[in-house]
């Protein structure tokens, strides 16, 4: 959709001089600069030369939510849909806002609203798939798909996106005709082609996955996605997860990522933060948060007299870890290229809450995690559990890896730490409303 501040998009029951609309501009340029003071005080000014332009509430909207006043920003945004109650974009506007805030319901209802208003609307229909797609609403986001693809019919993007919300949905036979379709059209449309071998290894189509991971595989060798799909199909087990793959996963997941996981009654971050205080009760040391993800970790710490450092490979995350306060930086880096890259003796702490089982294979993580630990200093992580009978490193149907814990204690016992505490957790979370186990390891360098 254009911006709301352009004239183009101004309700034409509305009238504002072209100064009025330029003004409007400016002011979103300062908002987007960090300039909110000075924006404040011309959005102020602008507000009482045009007190019935919802675009100035609009505007006032993003400059609550830049300032962190998410409840002012509803506000502003709710005060701009009275005032025209027909204009679609602020309605959108709206639906946006409160899919940014993790209020996902309200999101799709409100979008709803604007859809209604525009049914033929490109724009709004784009921002119904998004918001739809962030609540994780398959069912929604499918039917938005399907009512922007009677205005474009061939768009190729489109099908595609249509293709994977069907497989996400388990709609596998609509899936395969949509992509089956698609691929008359565009033979080679690699998107096209990872969704079918996603859909044919969903159905158990064995023999169709592996002739879809031969096909993209040869279409371009050098590809970790593809290699990852490629291994997969021919019974083996990748090492580790590609790095777009889990970076894609966690982008899409991070606006309902803590909501998720207190339904699945994720508890991890909690117990690990008071392991972490019971070894260090005067709160001095530093710490280094392998996969912080939304900063949890670093919510149940608190503030400590030392650094919290954040690394995960989802740049949406971090943003969501920063709005806790407690992270002294962050590095938008994998997780085994931070362990490689950082220097040895610099942490008193180092903690990886459910992140290994991305990772997968730990014979340089464990090392790593030694080498940049100071003396004396620990490595707390967890692990879903491989059962003893099964191989040392096993890679679930959810595409996590499970670890075997007699191996994960034989690698820590090689890489030299001292003594090894490992905790047995019945659930770490639930999976598929089944209690999942894993275990807590913590491992001591030498003095």
């Amino acid at each position: 959709m254009a911006c709301a501040f352009a004239p183009m998009n101004k309700p034409t029951s509305l009238s504002g001089p072209d100064a009025f609309t330029r003004e409007l501009m400016r002011i979103d340029a300062l908002i987007q600069s960090g300039d909110l003071r000075d924006a404040a005080t011309a959005l102020n000014t602008a507000t009482q030369t045009q007190p019935r332009d919802p675009r100035a509430f609009l505007l006032g909207m993003r400059l609550a939510e830049a300032a962190g006043n998410p409840a002012g920003a509803i506000d502003m945004a709710q005060r701009a849909v009275a005032l025209n109650p027909t204009w679609p974009v602020s309605v959108t506007e709206v639906a946006m806002l409160l899919s940014r805030l993790g209020k996902h319901a309200e999101a799709v209802a409100q979008v709803r609203r604007a859809a209604a208003l525009a049914p033929r609307n490109p724009g709004v229909l784009q921002r119904a798939i998004e918001i739809s797609h962030a609540a994780a609403d398959h069912e929604a986001a499918i039917s938005w798909i399907r009512q922007s693809l009677e205005l474009a019919p061939r768009n190729v993007e489109l099908r595609v996106w249509l293709s994977s919300k069907l497989i996400d949905a388990k709609q596998l036979d609509e899936a395969s005709r949509v992509l089956d379709e698609l691929l008359q059209d565009a033979p080679d449309n690699r998107d096209a082609l990872h969704n079918r071998l996603l859909c044919a290894r969903v159905a158990g189509d064995k023999e169709r996955e592996r002739q879809l991971a031969d096909e993209l595989l040869a279409a371009d060798p050098a590809h970790e996605t593809y290699q990852y799909w490629h291994a997969i199909a021919h019974g083996e087990t990748p090492k580790t997860q590609p790095r777009g793959l889990v970076r894609g996963l966690f982008d899409e997941y991070a606006g309902r990522f803590d909501t998720h996981l207190a339904q699945l009654g994720y508890r991890v971050p909690e117990t690990v933060s008071q392991m972490i205080l019971n070894l260090h009760p005067d709160r001095r040391f530093n710490l280094l948060d392998l996969g912080c993800g939304t900063g949890l970790l670093g919510m149940f710490l608190g503030r400590i007299d030392g650094a919290i450092v954040g690394v995960d490979l989802s740049l949406e995350m971090i943003e969501k870890a920063t709005e806790h306060g407690v992270y002294a930086r962050f590095h938008n880096v994998n997780v085994l290229d931070a362990l490689r890259d950082t220097p040895g003796d610099q942490y008193e702490v180092i903690a990886s809450c459910d992140v290994l089982i991305y990772v997968g294979d730990l014979s340089e993580v464990i090392p790593n995690a030694l080498r940049i630990l100071k003396p004396g200093g620990h490595f707390v992580f967890t692990c879903e559990a491989a059962q003893e009978d099964e191989d040392n490193l096993v890679l679930r149907t959810s595409q996590r890896y499970a670890h075997k814990r007699s191996h994960v204690e034989a690698l820590c016992k090689a890489a030299g730490f001292a003594s090894l505490e490992v905790v047995d957790i019945p659930a770490l979370r639930r999976e598929g409303g089944e209690p999942l186990p894993g275990f807590i390891v913590v491992a001591r360098k030498p003095d």
